[in-house]
């Protein structure tokens, strides 16, 4: 793949927490619906209805139409994250990029794809429905290690473990991946929930070694000074002239160390005057439980 395509991704990824907010379009529709719909549809979606969807539906669409409205000097001065402001005053060339990268994709590579795995997606769901539709609790059973459906209950485990009483669901979609292993992606909305069913493909490459992710992120916490930044962080944001004199090293070696961090996702920064202050995402820690487990069971 070009540089230039992966770096178009990279850049849409950050604006749409890595393309998850991006997967409830469909549900838009009510039916799946193709790659070339999917692009159709972002075309003409409104421009609040475009940002909402960028960020995850996070914040009420009456909101984003008062922000759109006002001037971007007046924007510039409002408490939004950076990604949120550059995705309101760019939303024209976002959404160019967002059309221009989709479609380059999915005619040279996942075009090609899509009629390789098709078949194998719609044996697996075949298969699935035929297994629900004589017992749903032993279907759900077969999903995931992690989630368990017994006793009137629909347990998750993630980061933290989720119950979904059967009770309390009015639907449950099940939807074929052949790339979510051993990730456990599920979402709910109200009395709906969404859960993936694996389809293995024969001869698509898989590795037994570790994610580079799960990699990076224990290399970064191998190291004595990166801990004790990361210690220091975890109780409030620190620039680099405030660390480097606790710890003893210089600024330049303190920025060092931050650069792993940030490069592993642990740390995030903000500009407040002539500085840059790092905090830790903590959210990144969460996640790091899950990434291992994900290794040890796949």
């Amino acid at each position: 793949m070009p540089l230039a395509l992966q770096e178009n991704i990279h850049t849409l990824g950050q604006l749409s927490e890595r393309w998850i907010a991006l997967l409830d379009l469909p549900d838009r529709m009510g039916v799946p619906i193709s790659c070339n719909q999917g692009i159709t549809l972002l075309k003409k979606l409104p421009d609040a209805e475009l940002v909402y969807l960028f960020m995850n539906q996070e914040i009420a669409l009456s909101t984003i139409v008062e922000w759109l409205n006002e001037s971007e000097s007046k924007r510039s001065l409002m408490k939004l994250s950076g990604n949120v402001k550059y995705l309101i005053n760019n939303l024209a060339s976002v959404r160019k990029l967002l059309i221009s990268t989709l479609i380059t994709y999915e005619h040279d590579y996942f075009g090609q794809e899509w009629d390789y795995i098709e078949p194998f997606m719609n044996i697996s769901a075949a298969q699935f429905q035929d297994l629900a539709s004589r017992s749903p609790e032993k279907a759900l059973n077969t999903l995931h290690p992690r989630l368990l459906s017994e006793n009137g209950t629909l347990t998750v485990q993630k980061a933290v473990t989720y119950y979904f009483p059967y009770d309390q669901l009015g639907q449950v979609y099940v939807f074929p991946s052949t790339f979510i292993f051993p990730h456990l992606l599920v979402g709910w909305f109200e009395d709906t929930l969404f859960l993936p069913l694996t389809v293995d493909v024969p001869g698509l490459a898989f590795s037994e070694g570790p994610p580079s992710d799960l990699l990076r992120q224990l290399k970064a916490l191998s190291d004595d000074t990166r801990m004790r930044i990361l210690k220091l962080l975890w109780k409030g944001p620190h620039c680099t002239k405030q660390l480097a004199p606790i710890l003893g090293i210089s600024e330049a070696a303190v920025s060092k160390q931050l650069k792993q961090l940030s490069e592993a996702g642990f740390t995030q920064s903000q500009r407040k005057g002539n500085y840059l202050f790092y905090s830790v995402n903590k959210e990144v820690f969460d996640n790091l439980l899950i990434l291992q487990r994900q290794y040890l069971e796949q």
